[in-house]
């Protein structure tokens, strides 16, 4: 590729030693179940440490390839590499100083195959990775839901020339045209018109341009619009028309934007026939012509919009210039088959849309170089390595630019657990987690960046009294709050960095912040002390509820679940008191809820709906250790169980906040069972049952869950979805549509959003629903 624009990209794999709370229970049954009185905790906690994998992505001006391949030669090349295999065409370009560089030979692999792996990959692992361009709106980028189904789709790739390609799936894809008319094009007839060598500069230069004063519209021909043809007085009836019957000079900035309309809209018209043709209606735009640049992406999609009626969106990608090294880099490893797991982006790593990186310069945290990518519009690559080498120091600056250049970065962890849609969602293709995006909402935005802001305070001084034994925890927790709060400030500035700003990006960006400085679980020892503590009441509240009437034990039952979710550390208000009054519990809980009628109000018809048949199977997303969990959600369960119906309790694989863990539910569980004969047999005959969500989140993305939680709801026939507390309920899945009834609940803990939802603090939203196919049915 020519000089003055091209961009390396280095992809390589590591193994990212980091560490992991862990939890294990301890044998009481000697001690039988009167253990708790001897003040002897339920179970102990153990920081161990785990590796996992990780993909990096950098991308960086080719001016700083021969530091790069230092880089490469130094940390990533091991004595088994042989061969670098690589695709498009600054392979040639590099190939001999690659080859003399690293002493391995350069072996090409196909530029298209690795284009659409790579699509592919970021179209089924990143959400919000595909977004609509709308220049004037209130938010610029409209990210879009990723589509359970994301084939096919129509990818065109604007390089030198453009490239239309039909993707149908995973290996089966076909050129179906192009074009010579594409960046090259833009390149060379803007550096003829114009002197200006630079890509960018061109690009700059068209921003400032004004195209009327250059091309011929409809109204200089005729005076005004062409109505009988349906033509408006300001369409484009000849570029560059006004330069063949006008003496006067042309600035460079117009004739820049002129030429920049007259690509795009014939690349525009192009694709749209393509689209028609195939009947497609997904349409990507990718290739070094785009660039996340808002000029160019705001003309072709304005060329899309006008040549469809509306009918077609241009859609296109986060992470474009990425997708040929992603997709040779996946290429290399087909025998370790990538695709077999789910990958998510590590915000604290990855700088995010159009931002600098959030480091100063480094090719940053390499922790042990193993498979390696180049692609400077090229993509190398080795094979991937069957052995790894962990590094014990997770913050070593191992390359440094000395530029002071921008560049980007995008990190991926692979996941343990591979994930799949809640099949239980009404309608997959448009279902959104998040109820408010902040991203289009200014005022709300506003309110939470302050908010998170306000609270680092208290979560770094959470995370350094979790590790009172480690004498440089301050210091990692200081570097956790330099980095949360820089993400904040990006995010302020630019709230599209990471596709749609939400509350559960937010607390999603501040557990990966909190996992890259080695705190795994800041609430651990908090859970472990109130989990101990609820233990002790469980029985007095069962025996109480037993003494009931069946009218007032569902409404006693639903009370005690939302007094429970008051015991949330997440929220300054509780979190405040709980510090504050360590004697707060239970019935004071009770004491600070709303009185009927609440907030959202559907209790009249949940009692109702449970004077009927019983549920065949009912899914529960479970909150908060301690007083939540034990006293509100077991005490509920319990009841379930005795009408007959199965129950499976969903939470979290890893640790968020003080949400109850998998691991900690287990201990927990066995112990309830060994008081409670009703929860024993619920667990004997498996009638009740633990599974994991998926996810290490205070908030819940019903499209992304444990694939082995997807099938046991299947194959139980769940008929009822409980959704429990503000980040799963509120924050998100408030108007998710489910294909069987529903009870969202939760307390309102946020004096703001309380108000803002019509009500005050510890308001109560408890909303059934039914879905309207079975109204009626009982």
């Amino acid at each position: 590729m020519p000089r003055g624009g091209s961009l390396t990209k280095l992809a390589y794999y590591s193994t990212v030693q980091h560490k992991v709370a862990k939890v294990r229970s301890f044998d009481h049954t000697a001690k039988g179940i009167q253990q708790e009185s001897d003040g002897e905790p339920l179970y102990e906690i153990s920081v161990q440490e785990e590796i996992t994998a990780r993909l990096h992505f950098i991308k960086f001006e080719n001016t700083y390839i021969e530091t790069c391949l230092d880089f490469i030669k130094d940390h990533l090349v091991n004595t088994e590499t042989k061969v670098i295999k690589a695709t498009g065409g600054g392979a040639y370009k590099f190939k001999d100083l690659i080859e003399k560089k690293l002493k391995l030979k350069v072996d090409k692999e196909d530029e298209m195959t690795c284009l659409i792996k790579g699509c592919n990959f970021v179209l089924k692992n990143i959400p919000h990775e595909a977004f609509v361009y709308a220049k004037h709106a209130d938010s610029e980028f409209r990210f879009q839901n990723t589509h359970p189904d994301i084939f096919p789709y129509l990818l065109v790739n604007i390089g030198s020339g453009v490239s239309i390609v039909k993707v149908e799936s995973e290996d089966k894809f076909e050129r179906i045209g192009g074009s010579s008319i594409g960046g090259g094009t833009f390149w060379g007839l803007g550096a003829l018109l114009t002197k200006t060598k630079r890509f960018d500069e061109l690009l700059q230069l068209a921003s400032m341009g004004h195209h009327t004063n250059v091309d011929m519209l409809v109204k200089d021909i005729y005076g005004g619009a062409y109505g009988s043809l349906g033509l408006t007085g300001d369409l484009i009836a000849s570029s560059f028309g006004k330069s063949a019957t006008t003496d006067k000079e042309f600035s460079k900035e117009d004739m820049a934007k002129s030429l920049l309309h007259m690509i795009s809209n014939d690349i525009g018209q192009l694709a749209c026939l393509y689209a028609r043709l195939h009947n497609l209606n997904r349409v990507y735009f990718g290739g070094f012509f785009i660039r996340g640049h808002p000029v160019t992406m705001h003309t072709i999609t304005y060329s899309i919009n006008f040549f469809t009626k509306g009918e077609v969106q241009a859609l296109f990608l986060r992470h474009e210039g990425y997708l040929g090294a992603i997709g040779a880099f996946l290429k290399g490893a087909e025998e370790d088959n990538p695709n077999q797991y789910s990958w998510g982006e590590n915000y604290a790593g990855s700088s995010g849309l159009m931002s600098v990186s959030p480091d100063l310069n480094p090719m940053q945290r390499a922790r042990s170089g193993t498979q390696t990518v180049l692609d400077s519009d090229p993509c190398f690559q080795p094979r991937w390595p069957h052995q790894t080498v962990c590094q014990d120091q997770k913050y070593h600056d191992i390359l440094y630019l000395e530029t002071g250049k921008k560049f980007d970065m995008l990190e991926m962890d692979r996941l343990e657990r591979q994930l799949v849609n809640l099949p239980l969602l009404q309608d997959p293709s448009s279902y959104i987690p998040d109820t408010v995006d902040l991203t289009e909402d200014a005022l709300a935005r506003e309110y939470w960046l302050y908010c998170f802001e306000e609270a680092l305070d208290g979560v770094v001084k959470r995370a350094v009294a979790s590790q009172k034994d480690q004498p440089e925890a301050a210091e990692r927790a200081e570097k956790f709050r330099h980095k949360y709060r820089h993400k904040l400030q990006t995010l302020r500035h630019q709230p599209f960095a990471y596709g749609s700003l939400t509350v559960r990006s937010l607390l999603d960006t501040r557990e990966h912040c909190l996992n890259e400085f080695n705190f795994p679980d800041p609430y651990s020892k908090i859970k472990q002390r109130e989990n101990d503590l609820a233990l002790k009441y469980y029985q007095k509240v069962v025996k109480s509820l037993e003494e009931l009437s069946w009218e007032q034990r569902q409404f006693a039952l639903v009370r005690g679940l939302l007094a429970g979710n008051v015991f949330d550390w997440g929220a300054k208000a509780v979190s405040d008191v709980l510090e504050s009054d360590p004697e707060f519990g239970f019935e004071q809980a009770k004491q600070q809820l709303q009185e009927r009628p609440w907030l959202v109000d559907a209790y009249n018809q949940w009692v109702e709906r449970l004077k009927g048949p019983p549920h065949k199977c009912a899914l529960f997303f479970v909150d908060n250790s301690g007083m939540d969990i034990i006293l509100g959600v077991f005490p509920f369960v319990r009841e379930l169980l005795i009408r007959g119906t199965e129950v499976v309790l969903a939470s979290n694989s890893g640790p968020a906040l003080n949400d109850v863990t998998n691991s900690e539910l287990q201990i927990v569980t066995e112990r309830i069972a060994a008081m409670d004969s009703v929860i024993q047999a619920g667990v004997k005959e498996e009638r009740l049952i633990l599974v994991q969500s998926g996810s290490s989140s205070p908030c819940l993305d019903l499209s992304r869950l444990d694939k082995v939680l997807a099938t046991v709801v299947r194959e139980r026939g769940t008929d009822l979805v409980i959704i429990e507390g503000m980040g799963r309920a509120i924050h998100t899945n408030y108007y998710a549509m489910l294909s069987c009834e529903s009870l969202k609940l939760a307390v309102i803990k946020n004096s703001w959003l309380a108000e803002r939802l019509g009500g005050k603090i510890f308001s109560v939203v408890f909303k059934y629903e039914v879905p309207s196919k079975t109204q009626g049915q009982h």
